[in-house]
């Protein structure tokens, strides 16, 4: 196992959102993206709770 270090972002996903929302944005699609068998493959309470969070996510939207 690779020892890298875990950059934590301070937003929300509903940083995002919100701030498309609120510039007449349009949200057509949500994908997130988990890397599962590094988490499960953690077997820890941290490995646990990496499963709840995207590490990655794509929004697609379109202005009004």
């Amino acid at each position: 196992m690779s020892n890298k270090e875990i950059m934590l972002s301070n937003r929300m996903l509903s940083t995002y959102v919100n701030a498309l929302a609120d510039n007449g944005f349009i949200l057509e699609k949500l994908i997130e993206e988990t890397d599962r068998d590094k988490a499960i493959e953690a077997n820890n309470n941290f490995g646990k709770k990496a499963l709840m969070l995207p590490t990655a996510f794509v929004i697609k939207s379109r202005k009004i």
